[in-house]
């Protein structure tokens, strides 16, 4: 079962602690004093350019942490990101709109997540790729009638970044927060608030979710389900023979919604691979270990480990649902998809971390 915490959740407990020098010591107040007058610049900013120049004003770090914007050129509307680089080569690409990791690329130029040919960066629907963000609720595992729940489909509000947590290797992080308000209140009647942390590694990407319960009394649990839903490329899915995700497997217990997506059986898997390509393949694992590799087809693998809080992995390719693009990618999801997280009352605070690293085989 996921653990909670009756702990405070901040930006400050959530960065590792930084190096004592006094030159660092200075960088981080410059970064993290998050004064009231920082605040109303960036929120009270008119245009994107304002609100762009305003981020990178506050939160900026030479050469690791950069905030951009991309202009849709149907819409000309706008959607803001910060990009972060490794000293390595490697970046990383999370825009503000649903928290989407959309990019994480190797030193080597070469890319790891995949994003949709139909994908949309207009900020009125969820990025169709990259690293959506599922909450309250995976699928239509919940009370709402939206799939996968509201995280994915609102803009989240930048509270830190960092570069200095390792001062030999500098790892730059975002970290992002989505608050109960009038809106998300209307969907879902309960006080939360979620921060979410992305960290460029020298050979991982980490992601922290965490959900805090915000309700005034401490009988008033909050449950939900939620999931990272990692799309990732892979050279050519339909090839089982080099394009397949493994892990121990065998003998778990596992959901198939290909045969019924609102009443999935629960089965148990005969093998440890999973192959795409000649049919739809949507299955929820259920209490998996921590690890299952994804083979893209190139020689390299994709661990995808749920290091803390996640309980289940979910497989997908939409097969020739999507015969565009179903080739090019599958998904490999760190979940908590069935069996919903249970925060018991005000104060208590679910943590997870989801690393993805590239393996050479």
């Amino acid at each position: 079962t996921s653990t909670t915490q009756s702990s405070s959740l901040s930006f400050t407990s959530s960065f590792k602690t930084a190096s004592s020098s006094r030159k660092q010591r200075k960088q981080r107040r410059r970064r993290r004093a998050h004064s009231l007058n920082d605040e109303l610049v960036v929120k009270a900013a008119s245009t994107k350019d304002e609100f762009v120049s305003a981020l990178n004003a506050k939160f900026a770090i030479p050469t690791s942490v950069s905030f951009f914007d991309d202009e849709c050129d149907e819409t000309k509307s706008s959607s803001p990101y910060v990009s972060l680089t490794h000293k390595n080569g490697s970046t990383a690409k999370v825009y503000l709109f649903g928290a989407n990791c959309a990019s994480w690329t190797q030193p080597t130029g070469d890319e790891v997540l995949f994003v949709r040919p139909d994908a949309k960066f207009v900020e009125s629907v969820p990025i169709a790729g990259g690293i959506p963000i599922c909450f309250p609720q995976f699928g239509m595992n919940g009370p709402m009638s939206q799939q996968h729940g509201f995280a994915r489909n609102m803009r989240w509000e930048v509270i830190g970044t960092s570069a200095d947590v390792n001062p030999d290797d500098p790892e730059p992080a975002v970290m992002l927060s989505l608050k109960s308000n009038e809106e998300t209140r209307k969907m879902w009647p309960f006080e939360f608030e979620c921060t979410y942390e992305v960290t460029l590694r020298r050979e991982k990407l980490k992601c922290e979710f965490c959900v805090k319960n915000c309700a005034d009394d401490l009988k008033d649990e909050l449950e939900f389900t939620a999931a990272l839903h990692s799309y990732i490329e892979v050279v050519d899915a339909t090839d089982s023979e080099n394009v397949y995700a493994k892990g121990n497997l065998k003998g778990k217990s596992y959901m198939d919604k290909e045969i019924d997506a609102k009443n999935p059986p629960l089965m148990t898997c005969d093998k440890d691979r999973v192959t795409f390509g000649t049919k739809l393949v949507d299955s929820i694992f259920l209490n998996t270990d921590p690890e299952v590799l994804l083979h893209v087809g190139n020689g390299a693998a994709v661990s995808v480990e749920n290091t803390t809080g996640w309980r289940d992995h979910v497989i997908w390719n939409p097969h020739e649902n999507m015969p565009q693009c179903y080739k090019q990618f599958a998904c490999v999801e760190s979940a908590c998809a069935v069996k919903p997280v249970v925060l018991p009352g005000d104060g208590y605070v679910w943590k997870s971390e989801m690393n993805l690293t590239v393996v050479t085989l």
